[in-house]
């Protein structure tokens, strides 16, 4: 996931800044905390010898490896997650398949993959297969070519000179050097800008960078305008019936560094182009050798099976409560990744802290008066899919979106609500049809921001909890959790809940390599996790979830949404 933060100013911002001027602890003298429970709950989590969640995390992307949604992969992990989720005494363990099974019709492995250049000078590629694209079947080799346009009366130039050809589709990107660190973590001057009113533009002045957006396109996927009336000209099209071998594209991170997604998981696989992309470093120098009008010659063998009609499913489990059993409190992360590496921090840390979250809940003994439930989602990576079919299924469903326009674009009234699902997607949205379970649900917590540290919350617009989080905060100020972000962050799965008017929150965190090293990146590994920060994110998790269970009262609720309002996110 990618985040988007929000900030607004509201009244109640202004009161927590007044009363941070005065010296008052925002609310922490009036919200209960038990502070012997949480003791309970810091010794479980916070000390090395006690905690679990590395080897958790360990076993989650060493053993188990990239969970692709739909793969072979994801199943035997959800099994191991249940698993040992069952073993820790947790109840009503299970893999819980969506109601709707038709949004993955194949899964999709990458079985094998070799890529070289052979000539003019033999050396490996660094590289990866796009998800859902066929691989070569067998060995082949075929000259390489630079094609960086889309436009048609290039392109068409190529005709019947293709086949078996491996096609460069962007110019060599430049790559810039790592100016400033790749590894970050917020600091106080951050923190406390989150916090901070955000001001609109001065009277004037328009936004920077207003004018001109939305020129010009992303190379390989479109294509030239035809003749008035006729078809645009599809650019994948005409090479897979030219009989190219594969495409290739890269990014400019360089550093061998590269990012990863998919094609569609829904097409004909006979109507999908092989395609790769590669680090910048190798990209670049073939792309400048043909410059040069100097032949490469590649070859590939690369095995990518599909598998039909997978099982989609998340994973759930819970500790039951016990006066108040009927409410619930709910912990998730999402549990699928890319498949270019093993998904660690994106989002094997957000999993295996939430995991032990609960391990450490049930290791403990302390009381939970609500029930506390756990669900590792599947189908994140492809638009929240996963927690909006929960959602859906158990809290709230929307209507029929409302039609479009008259002459407008009918895919813009679709959106979350389409079909009847749940919120935090964008388009239109119908009417909300809460169920039983909306009125008795206290709160959704999310991690999906890497392996860094929780530094506080993002509110998500909800003022009134605001005092509230700020009390349980306070028992983690020594480890470095310490501000809320009074406005909204998007692109992870605490959107399916708050879409629906549910109190979803996603927290704060360092940034450490997410955005630079990490996210859909092929370094994506266990190497890359943070023991201290995974243990102090785990056992805030726990104790959140902890102090949800056990307040006496339901926690403050934003208005519900209002249908026909788009719900936008980011790149997850």
């Amino acid at each position: 996931m990618r985040t988007r933060h929000l900030p607004t100013l509201t009244l109640g911002l202004a009161a927590l800044a007044l009363a941070a001027l005065a010296g008052l602890p925002l609310g922490a003298t009036t919200e209960p905390v038990d502070y012997a429970s949480l003791d309970k709950i810091k010794a479980q989590g916070l000390t090395a010898a006690n905690s679990q969640v590395m080897e958790l995390a360990s076993w989650m992307t060493d053993v188990y490896g990239p969970r692709l949604s739909g793969s072979p992969h994801i199943q035997r992990a959800g099994e191991w997650a249940a698993k040992t989720m069952k073993e820790w005494g947790l109840e009503n363990v299970a893999l819980e398949p969506w109601d709707n099974q038709t949004a993955f019709p194949r899964g999709w492995t990458n079985d094998k993959f070799y890529f070289a250049v052979v000539e003019p000078d033999a050396f490996p590629i660094y590289g990866m297969s796009t998800a859902w694209t066929p691989g070569t079947n067998g060995q082949v080799r075929g000259q390489a070519v630079l094609i960086p346009t889309t436009a048609e009366e290039e392109v068409r130039k190529f005709s019947g000179q293709l086949k078996g050809k491996f096609v460069l589709r962007q110019a060599p990107p430049d790559i810039p050097a790592f100016w400033t660190a790749p590894a970050s973590r917020f600091t106080r001057e951050q923190l406390d800008a989150m916090e901070a009113p955000n001001r609109g533009p001065e009277f004037g002045l328009s936004a920077p960078g207003a004018a001109g957006r939305g020129a010009g396109g992303r190379g390989g996927r479109g294509g030239g305008g035809g003749a008035a009336g006729a078809p645009p000209f599809n650019v994948n099209e005409f090479f897979l019936k030219e009989g190219v071998a594969a495409v290739l594209s890269t990014n400019a991170r360089g550093h061998g560094l590269f990012t990863i997604s998919g094609a569609s998981r829904t097409a004909d696989p006979a109507t999908v182009l092989p395609a790769i992309t590669i680090a910048a470093e190798h990209y670049n120098r073939i792309a400048r050798m043909l410059m040069k009008n100097v032949p490469v010659t590649l070859e590939a063998d690369i095995r990518n099976t599909y598998h039909p009609k997978p099982t989609m499913f998340n994973v759930v489990g819970e500790i039951r409560g016990t006066d108040k059993a009927d409410e619930i409190v709910m912990l998730g992360a999402h549990f699928d990744s890319w498949h270019v590496s093993t998904g660690a921090t994106d989002n094997a840390a957000g999993s295996a802290a939430m995991m032990e979250a609960m391990r450490i809940l049930k290791q403990s003994g302390v009381t939970l008066r609500r029930t506390v439930r756990i669900a590792l989602w599947n189908g994140e990576e492809q638009g929240l899919i996963g927690s909006r079919e929960y959602v859906a299924k158990h809290f709230a469903a929307r209507g029929p979106a409302p039609a479009a326009p008259a002459g407008g674009d009918a895919a813009r009234a679709g959106g979350a609500g389409a079909g009847g699902r749940g919120g935090g997607r964008g388009g239109g949205q119908g009417p909300l049809e809460p169920k039983p379970a909306h009125a008795k649900f206290q709160a959704y917590f999310n991690i999906d921001n890497g392996t860094g540290a929780i530094r506080g919350v993002y509110l998500q617009n909800n003022q009134a909890i605001g005092p509230i989080f700020r009390a349980w905060m306070e028992p983690f100020r020594t480890i470095g959790m310490t501000h809320l972000n009074p406005g909204t962050t998007g692109g992870t799965d605490h959107g399916s809940f708050d879409g629906v008017g549910l109190p979803g929150f996603q927290f704060i965190q360092d940034r450490v390599e997410y955005n630079t090293v990490t996210h859909h990146y092929n370094m994506d590994s266990y190497d890359r996790l943070q023991p201290e920060d995974m243990r102090r994110n785990a056992t805030i998790a726990a104790a959140f979830a902890f102090l949800a269970a056990n307040r006496e009262d339901l926690l403050p609720r934003k208005p519900l949404p209002q249908p026909g309002a788009g719900r936008g996110r980011s790149n997850n």
